[in-house]
């Protein structure tokens, strides 16, 4: 005689679930919010050629030379000087078109329609994650300059292309902090310069996992061949030519008179679109960094310039430590506790300030930088908001047509888009801080 066994009750056995589950993809602060609270949005058309003329979508006009400069005479009947007058010029730019699709087939969202079918109503997670992916997607062109990069791949990173094995054969390791800028199922190009040719074979390469916290992405495909340090990883449909993408913070606080910038030549009007750079050849924030931004400010705009005092702080996490370092650094070296027992000598957050002003810290931004920026002088060009793309009368979501028979699949699409860029009219009213120690947070 046999005992009855496990296998034989099987078929009455109840499932049971944990009834969290955990998110293992991240979520982050974006700069777009910071942007969209602090500065204009404009409403803006696409870019036209009624007439047969190319023009502009939004212009942004500055007054870029004054004139009527002092000189000295006696009034006793000398000749007076010609006089000047100001010079005004005005920039353009143009919204830029991104999207995100999510891609649902048809049994998946049945099989998880109200509580009796699956712990999460499909459709409804997948419209929040979606939103939430796209917009982390517009927060890193952002942080971009102009050409659709994602990042430069730095000289201290190790490429592993097709020699990993298994469902993710390649990788990158050691991304300067820069992981997080890219996305999990992301299709990415590789270009070993703006406005340079893309690479090849293949022509794309796709991100599978992405591991911020060992600054690791890898890919389930092949990346293409002669993929090198020093490359840049662009967004999928970029031309990968600066001004082709959204401009991003990276594209305006640049101390340089060369290049082009709101499709003006900054070379014509030295200092006047270039934005004021502290080096710090390696050396570690310190208390006085933010009065040498306001004093660089002050230099380029006048003593009576708002913008010296409106200024707020941008930066990945590595400077938030640092600030958080310089308060417990003065605790250690000053401070005896009273009593007996040792106290706690660490807060439980770092600041949410540096200098008196906010600090908005995203793990996206580029390490070893702080960029001060008046978010009044900036805005947003935008002609459709990020928002469910509208296939027409209202209807967000479409089923997938079979490119070989013409009939439907048993799946349907939506997607998230925005057509926006971003613009900083007074590029003299910032300022950053680059080559700053970053912090180890692993020893």
């Amino acid at each position: 005689m046999a005992p009855l066994q496990e296998a034989a009750v099987q078929a009455v056995e109840l499932e049971n679930f944990a009834k969290g589950i955990p998110d293992l993809v991240p979520t982050f602060k974006t700069i777009y919010n910071l942007f969209k609270k602090g500065a204009k949005t404009y409403p803006t058309a696409v870019t036209t050629a009624a007439g047969g003329t190319t023009r502009p979508a939004f212009r942004v006009p500055w007054r870029i030379q004054s004139g009527a400069a002092i000189f000295q005479a006696t009034g006793d009947g000398d000749g007076l000087q010609r006089g000047t007058g100001s010079r005004w010029e005005g920039g353009d730019i143009t919204p830029v078109g991104l999207f995100a699709g999510c891609e649902i087939t048809y049994l998946s969202r049945i099989a998880t329609n109200g509580p009796k079918r699956g712990l999460i109503s499909l459709r409804s997670e997948e419209l929040k994650n979606s939103l939430n992916s796209f917009m982390r997607g517009v927060d890193a062109q952002f942080l971009s300059d102009s050409a659709g990069s994602l990042l430069q791949i730095p000289t201290t990173a190790t490429i592993n292309n097709n020699t990993l094995g298994g469902t993710n054969p390649s990788s990158i390791v050691g991304l300067g902090g820069q992981a997080n800028q890219l996305q999990e199922q992301q299709v990415i190009q590789i270009f070993p310069t703006e406005g340079g040719v893309a690479r090849t074979t293949p022509a794309t390469a796709t991100v599978s996992y992405v591991d911020g916290a060992l600054d690791t992405v890898y890919f389930s495909t092949a990346l293409p061949t002669g993929t090198a340090v020093g490359d840049f990883i662009m967004i999928q449909g970029s031309s990968g030519a600066l001004g082709n993408g959204v401009a991003g913070i990276y594209t305006y606080q640049v101390q340089s008179n060369t290049g082009t910038v709101l499709n003006i030549s900054p070379a014509t009007y030295p200092g006047q679109l270039s934005t004021p750079n502290i080096n710090k050849g390696g050396a570690a924030l310190n208390t006085t960094d933010g009065y040498k931004v306001g004093i660089l400010i002050r230099r380029g705009l006048g003593d009576d310039a708002d913008e010296v005092e409106k200024f707020e702080w941008i930066c990945g996490p590595d400077q938030e430590l640092a600030v958080a370092q310089l308060y417990t650094n003065v605790l250690q070296q000053n401070y005896v506790p009273p009593g007996d027992s040792a106290l706690d000598m660490s807060k439980k957050n770092m600041p949410k300030t540096f200098n008196g002003r906010p600090l908005h810290v995203t793990v996206t931004a580029r390490q070893g930088r702080m960029d001060a920026v008046d978010p009044a002088t900036w805005g947003i060009t935008e002609t459709v908001e990020p928002s469910l793309y509208d296939f027409g009368d209202g209807v967000t979501t479409m089923p997938i047509p079979d490119a070989t028979t013409g009939a439907y699949k048993t799946s349907s699409i939506f997607y998230y888009n925005a057509f926006l860029n971003l613009f900083n009219a007074n590029m003299k009213a910032g300022a950053y801080l680059t080559n700053l120690a970053v912090p180890s947070v692993t020893t």
